[in-house]
C-alpha cells in the first residue's frame, strides 16, 4: 500500500477500481451527503472487521449498512410499521433506521444485536458505487474512532491515508453532520437515537405520533443500539471548552491570560478585531453552521492552539444536532479536568 491513499476523481474507471477493491475485501473512503464514510462489504464479516481495525473502533459500536434503494434492504431486514412511509419521504437521504435484521447481516456489523442500522444515501457518487457492487456497504465515518468526522476527501487522506488504498472525491459533504438515527424496533414507541439533518418534528409529521428522544450519551462497555451514542465522541486533539452562546464566548475570550485560544462563534461577530476569532456562519444560519462545523474544528485542530472555545448553537431544529456533537466533543476533556 502507498504511504498515503490516492484521492480519486469519481469517474467510470475509478468507480470500477473501487468496486474491485471492495469485492476483494478492502475498504475505501466514500463521499456521502452527511460526512465521508469508510466503506466495506456489509455481508462479509472479514470486511467489517477490516473497517473496525482501520478506524480503531470498538466492536460494541455498530455500523450503518447502506443500500442503493429501499427495496434492496428488504431481504436483509424485518420491515416494521412506518417503514414504508418513512423511506418514501426521507430516502434517499440522511435518515438511518434501526430495525430487526435477518441472518444475512453478520453479527460483527451490529455489535452482536439482532437489529441493524440502515440507510439509502443521496450522494450520487456513493449511490453509483452501491449500484455497481453486488452487496450493501457498511460505512461509518472515515476517521479514527472518536475523532472529528471528515467532510472532505483531504480529511480522510490526512487521518486514514496510511491505512486505506483510496478515497473517492465527491466534494464537500452537503450537510456536514451524520444522519439522524431513528429506532423502529418498537414501532409504537419510535425513538431518536441521534439528532441529525432530518428533524424530530418532520418524522412525527410522517408517523402521526410522538417520537421519544433517546439521545443521552452512553459510556458503558455494552453493545450500543446505534453509532454515535457514546458520550465521548467527535473530539479533536486540542482541548475543547463550550460556552453557552456567542455573548458568553466573547466575554470569556477577552480574558484568556497566556493561553493560546481559538474562539469559534456561531455567527460572525459585528466587529472582528482578534485574529484568533472564527465563526461557523456569516449570518447564523443553522444549516450553514452544521455544514461548516467539523471542517473548521479540523482546521483549527491542526494549528498551534492550546484550546478551542466554542459557542453553543440555538437549540432548535438542526441546532440540537450541532449541540449534540459539540457536547460529545467536549466530554472527552471534561472527563480529564
Amino acid at each position: 500500500m502507498a504511504t498515503t491513499c490516492e484521492i480519486l476523481e469519481p469517474n467510470t474507471h475509478n468507480l470500477s477500481r473501487c468496486c474491485a477493491l471492495l469485492r476483494s475485501g478492502e475498504v475505501v473512503g466514500v463521499p456521502t451527503e452527511t460526512v465521508y464514510g469508510l466503506a466495506g462489504n456489509a455481508l462479509s464479516a472479514e470486511s467489517a472487521r477490516r473497517i473496525f481495525s482501520v478506524k480503531g473502533r470498538p466492536l460494541i459500536d455498530p455500523l450503518i449498512v447502506h443500500f442503493p434503494r429501499p427495496e434492496a434492504a428488504l431481504p436483509h431486514i424485518e420491515a416494521p410499521d412506518g417503514f414504508a412511509e418513512l423511506t418514501q419521504r426521507f430516502w434517499p437521504g440522511p435518515l438511518t433506521l434501526v430495525v430487526n435484521k435477518r441472518d444475512s447481516i453478520p453479527d460483527i456489523v451490529t455489535a452482536g444485536l439482532n437489529s441493524v442500522a440502515i440507510r439509502v444515501p443521496r450522494h450520487p457518487v456513493f449511490r453509483s458505487l452501491l449500484e455497481q457492487v453486488e452487496f450493501p456497504l457498511a460505512a461509518p465515518s472515515a476517521n479514527p474512532f472518536g475523532y472529528v468526522s471528515p467532510t472532505q476527501a483531504g480529511h480522510v487522506q490526512k487521518t486514514l491515508g496510511d491505512r486505506i488504498p483510496a478515497v473517492l472525491d465527491g466534494g464537500e459533504s452537503q450537510h456536514g453532520l451524520e444522519s439522524t438515527i431513528l429506532d423502529l424496533r418498537n414501532p409504537e414507541k419510535p425513538k431518536i437515537l441521534r439528532h441529525g439533518p432530518v428533524l424530530k418534528s418532520e418524522i412525527e409529521a410522517v408517523l402521526g405520533k410522538s417520537v421519544i428522544d433517546g439521545t443521552q450519551g452512553a459510556s458503558t462497555s455494552a453493545a450500543q443500539s446505534a453509532p454515535g451514542m457514546l458520550t465521548q465522541h467527535y473530539s479533536p486533539n486540542t482541548t475543547v471548552r463550550l460556552m453557552e452562546d456567542d455573548a458568553s464566548l466573547l466575554q470569556s475570550s477577552q480574558s484568556t491570560s497566556d493561553l493560546k485560544v481559538a474562539a469559534i462563534f456561531q455567527t460572525k461577530p459585528r466587529q472582528v478585531r482578534d485574529p484568533h476569532h472564527y465563526w461557523f456562519s456569516e449570518s447564523g444560519d443553522l444549516k450553514e453552521i452544521a455544514h461548516n462545523l467539523f471542517a473548521l474544528i479540523q482546521r483549527l485542530d491542526h494549528m498551534d492552539y492550546q484550546q478551542i472555545w466554542i459557542a453553543k448553537a440555538n437549540n432548535t431544529g438542526i441546532g440540537e444536532a450541532i449541540n449534540d456533537r459539540l457536547g460529545r466533543a467536549a466530554a472527552k476533556f471534561k472527563a480529564t479536568e
